[in-house]
Formats: C-alpha cells, structure tokens, sequence
C-alpha cells in the first residue's frame, strides 16, 4: 500500500468529517498548491513505525509478505472554523463509524484502520499578508498493513519410483 492510498483515503474522510470540500484537502509540503479561501486541511506525513514482525502466506507460485506498520499524519486546519473541526476530527477518529469508513474501502490486500488521536492543538500562524490566522492542527495514527509479493517455487509435482539400489548405485 502506497502513502498516497493512505492519503487519499484519510483526505475522502476528513471531507466526510469535518466537512470540507475536496478542493480544501491536501498534501503538505511539496503540494505546489496555493491556499484556498476559508477553511482547508494539509495533511503531511509525520512519522512511520513498525508494529509487528513480518507474517508470511503463500498462494500458488508466490510468496506474500505482510508488514503491519504505524503511519503518523498531521493534519493541519486553516480559516475559520480550525479549532471546531479539528476538536471534531480527534472526536470522531477513534469512533468505530470512522474504523468502518477505512474497512470499506477498497485500499487493497492490507487495509487501513484508526489507531488513535493527539488533541488538538492551536498554533501561531501568518499568512503572507503578514496576518494573523486560525490554525489548529491533529496527528492522526493509523495502522497500515501492506502486502509485497514475490515469485517462488514450489514442487507441486514429484514422481516416485520402486528402483534396485545396487543396479542403480552400485556399491563402491
């Protein structure tokens, strides 16, 4: 599972959540996108984690290596209304509502589920009119499980034979 599929699903429920278009979500730092009029969320991918060992499953002719990792995102919320949907984001991330919305989704083999929330928290921002701006932001935790899959050999045929060992292997 890529972190733009992570991204793209967390975004489809902050608009479902908060609610935002899907125009005022976006990805941080290298998104080359100006900021909207109003309220809007950048979501940037903070930190990454592994929560368990590898598990491995076979299917005919490959090898499936699942790996169970924590994924970190903040969000950060711009314009009015910040502080409001922020407290509603870190409300509703851990409500089984929001566990159904991610397993609904078709995010591939692994899957996506809500581990839990920080507070939300107000920070100091100006704009580049030099004004002051509402901004609260949330780091979110979700549980990623992604699948890599692999050639291998099996021996699916074996022929079995009744043969003298002397006359095949003659003794030294």
């Amino acid at each position: 599972m890529t972190e733009g599929t992570v991204l793209t699903a967390l975004g489809q429920w902050l608009c479902a959540t908060v609610p935002l278009p899907a125009a005022a979500v976006m990805v941080g730092q290298v998104n080359r996108v100006a900021a909207p009029v109003g309220l809007f969320a950048i979501m940037t991918v903070a930190g990454r984690a592994r929560v368990a060992t590898n598990r491995t499953t076979y299917a005919d002719g490959c090898r499936i290596v699942w790996m169970q990792q924590q994924l970190d995102v903040r969000v950060d919320l711009h314009g009015p209304g910040a502080g409001d949907g922020a407290g509603r984001i870190a409300l509703l991330f851990r409500d089984p509502a929001c566990a159904a919305f991610f397993a609904g989704m078709n995010t591939g083999a692994g899957g996506i589920a809500p581990l839990y929330a920080t507070t939300a928290q107000q920070q100091s921002f100006v704009s580049d009119a030099a004004q002051y701006e509402d901004a609260w932001h949330v780091t979110l935790s979700l549980q990623v499980n992604s699948t890599a899959t692999f050639p291998q050999d099996f021996a699916n045929t074996l022929s079995v034979g009744i043969f003298e060992t002397d006359a095949t292997f003659p003794p030294e």
